[in-house]
């Protein structure tokens, strides 16, 4: 009796440690003027200026990363980089409409999200995300452009810190 009374609290200290290196800083993305949004999926907290700031749920289970807001930031993609059939698409809580595909890289607009697009890199995860200009600007709108060379970088946000979100595995 007295032999577990010894092996409990190093058990117990152990399981607290590991949780702690578990929790991961926030992803931080930023503008060239210094503006930032902030994902805190460890905590549930988006944050950015003029950007409504407040929870964020995680819908991920083992299909797909998941999050959103639940007020029009919605992000959903795959866990594993290999599932991009057509039926695969439809399983994904939130599905993406791809505006641009560049090698590893993809900008994708969701219908839960059409203020804000994800540069999504294969196997690094969000890289970056593109607020709309104005309150209700729609980058689906983009889908039915066929210009090239169109200049994002007055909403764009890079990622600067941190490890990127929702990356898939290879």
């Amino acid at each position: 009796m007295w032999i577990l009374a010894f092996i409990m609290p190093p058990v117990a200290v152990a399981c607290a440690e590991e949780k702690v290196t578990e929790i991961r800083p926030p992803s931080v993305f930023a503008t060239a003027d210094g503006d930032i949004i902030e994902l805190d999926l460890a905590r549930g907290v988006r944050r950015g200026p003029g950007i409504f700031t407040g929870s964020l749920q995680d819908c991920s289970d083992h299909y797909q990363a998941c999050f959103s807001d639940g007020r029009g930031f919605a992000f959903a993609y795959f866990r594993k980089c290999s599932r991009t059939e057509p039926d695969d698409y439809s399983r994904l809580r939130f599905q993406p409409k791809t505006v641009m595909v560049l090698h590893n890289d993809l900008w994708l607009v969701f219908d839960a999200s059409p203020n804000f697009m994800f540069h999504y890199r294969f196997g690094d995860g969000i890289v970056g995300i593109y607020a709309g200009k104005t309150r209700n600007y729609d980058f689906r709108e983009l889908l039915r452009k066929t210009k090239q060379g169109m200049d994002f970088s007055e909403g764009e946000y890079r990622l600067t810190k941190s490890g990127p979100d929702a990356s898939c595995e290879r």
